[in-house]
């Protein structure tokens, strides 16, 4: 009996995309080996094999000589694809004998149905302005979704609008603001034995579909495009005419947001005032939801439904350089397994994923302008958090008695940091540099381990730990520094990420240092109270 559709699914489900004002989108690219890196890192990134869109809506790939992420002062927007996939088996099969198939034409057909019978919906929502006030009647988006038939293979444009109904539309009627295209593409024929180098890597029969995010541009009142003391100029005029009554402009963002400092502000930076009123700037960053609907012959009524995310977010001002903690990272944080997934890890895949964490950690580093961060952003420290005496011939000092200078208690008294010179005008920051580079070495970050068997529980912060004098702006010695989680507190390491680091400490500390080990990662009630409240903040979100 022939295998019959039993579900779809997207793959990838969540997806990055990024702004960009030129109208090539940037080619494909992975990261390898830095055999010879041109600066500090691991890795460097190099071409792989991207898909040219052609006027027919299918899809030619090439490999490109190089990588290219602007075209003159235009940044290349990175525009995602997302695959169709299917779920086949025999009728009344068991989901266990099910296997994944590409959605093609022909597995439409010997189902009896063809492209028309699948459609792409796509529901893009900015609500940057409706979180800041808490006013649902500031998003801005597609109203209703955009709807794409499988078999319609042109770019269609996401015009964003107020929502219908509201008093004071942001956006005046007649008016919109682009959050870029998405475009069903085109299924062909796969080659086979014809010599094409692609065949093994690229299928060009699966149907597929393109979300190309907007350009990266500004839009406000007319008061945004005039310039004067109090204002400046935020917006062109050509983008000037969002409405200056509806509730953004003058606004100032809730106790709530946190961040506060993320928008267009109407006084200088440099104002004591950490909360001033809005200059009534948007973007045309988005967050877009993606629903994928199959309707085959006698199902009408139960259509086959997936569903996909896409972010939109700026360019990466450093794509190859790899981050510490990755939303690959975050999602494995949300199931249950991690625990198993950890424990069935050998001693070699320990090490190696040990090495592979510090190597991002160095790379992330490497990016770092600890000296201004520490000196704009450091926190004060009292009691034993200060050592008695400065550490000698150190020329951290400044602000005094605070995280990172010569007298934090968590500073190693074995390494001095010169004072700032023409030489090494950043010397916090070299210094950060070279002791994450002996330690992104398995043996390095050993042989510390074994000069200092707690070095770490006492630099690490464990999973959504916040020290009890810390605020929304500075930040101790803890790692990792400087950075914040979604909820304004510090960034730290999630949750299976920490344990798995901890376990392997412990497996190569003594049995003494193995309880201080376990009694130091155990989850303070604040902390997993502070997790609990993310968690149920993207849930309410997801859910949205």
């Amino acid at each position: 009996m022939a295998h019959v559709i039993q579900a779809i699914f997207i793959d990838p489900s969540i997806a990055i995309a990024r702004l960009g004002g030129s109208s090539a989108p940037q080619d494909a690219y992975r990261w390898v080996e830095a055999v010879n890196p041109r600066s500090d890192g691991n890795t460097v990134i190099a071409p792989w094999w991207t898909l040219e869109v052609l006027s027919d809506g299918t899809v030619d790939p090439r490999m490109p000589v190089s990588v290219r992420l602007r075209d003159g002062d235009q940044i290349r927007p990175v525009a995602p694809f997302f695959e169709v996939w299917a779920l086949t088996g025999e009728p009344g099969s068991p989901r266990s004998q099910w296997s994944e198939e590409p959605l093609t034409a022909k597995l439409l057909r010997r189902n009896g149905a063809d492209e028309a019978a699948l459609v792409i919906a796509i529901d893009a929502k900015n609500r940057k302005a409706a979180r800041r006030t808490v006013n649902a009647d500031l998003v801005f988006g597609t109203f209703p979704p955009l709807s794409v038939r499988g078999d319609d293979h042109a770019v269609h444009a996401l015009l964003a609008s107020s929502p219908p109904g509201v008093a004071a539309p942001m956006i005046p009627p007649g008016r919109s603001i682009p959050l870029g295209s998405i475009q069903v593409l085109r299924s062909r024929q796969q080659p086979k034995g014809r010599g094409v180098t692609w065949e093994d890597a690229v299928d060009v029969e699966v149907i597929r579909f393109r979300f190309t995010p907007a350009r990266g541009d500004f839009y406000g009142p007319p008061q945004a495009a005039v310039e004067s003391e109090r204002r400046g100029i935020a917006v062109d005029k050509a983008n000037a005419f969002l409405n200056p009554g509806a509730g953004w402009l003058d606004q100032r963002a809730k106790p709530t947001m946190q961040p506060i400092d993320t928008y267009d502000m109407l006084v200088p930076e440099s104002s004591q005032n950490t909360n001033p009123p809005s200059l009534g700037v948007v973007d045309d960053t988005c967050e877009a939801q993606v629903t994928a609907t199959l309707t085959l012959p006698g199902q009408e009524g139960t259509p086959f439904v997936a569903r996909a995310t896409i972010f939109v977010g700026p360019p990466d001002f450093a794509p190859d350089r790899r981050p510490f903690l990755s939303l690959a990272d975050e999602l494995q944080d949300r199931g249950d397994d991690a625990a198993q997934r950890n424990a069935a890890l050998s001693k070699a895949q320990r090490e190696e994923w040990v090495q592979d964490l510090f190597e991002r950690i160095y790379e992330t580093v490497s990016l770092f302008n600890a000296d201004h961060f520490q000196n704009d952003r450091s926190i004060l420290l009292k009691g034993r958090r200060l050592r008695s005496r400065p550490i000698r011939d150190d020329h951290v000092t400044t602000p005094r008695d605070h995280a990172m200078t010569n007298k934090d208690a968590l500073r190693n008294v074995d390494y001095t940091i010169p004072a700032s010179s023409a030489i090494e005008p950043l010397p916090l920051s070299e210094h950060a540099r070279t002791r994450h580079l002996s330690i992104q070495d398995i043996d390095g970050l050993v042989e510390l381990i074994a000069e200092h068997p707690n070095r770490l529980e006492k630099l690490i912060r464990q999973p959504f730990e916040a020290e009890r004098d810390e605020t929304v702006n500075t930040t101790t010695m803890r790692m990792p520094p400087f950075m914040r989680n979604s909820n304004a507190y510090p960034l730290t390491l999630s949750v299976w990420q920490y344990e798995l680091l901890m376990e392997w400490v412990s497996a190569v500390t003594t049995a003494k240092a193995l309880a201080a080990v376990v009694a130091m990662r155990r989850m303070s009630k604040d902390a997993a109270d502070r997790r609990t409240a993310v968690l149920a903040r993207l849930d309410r979100a997801r859910r949205r």
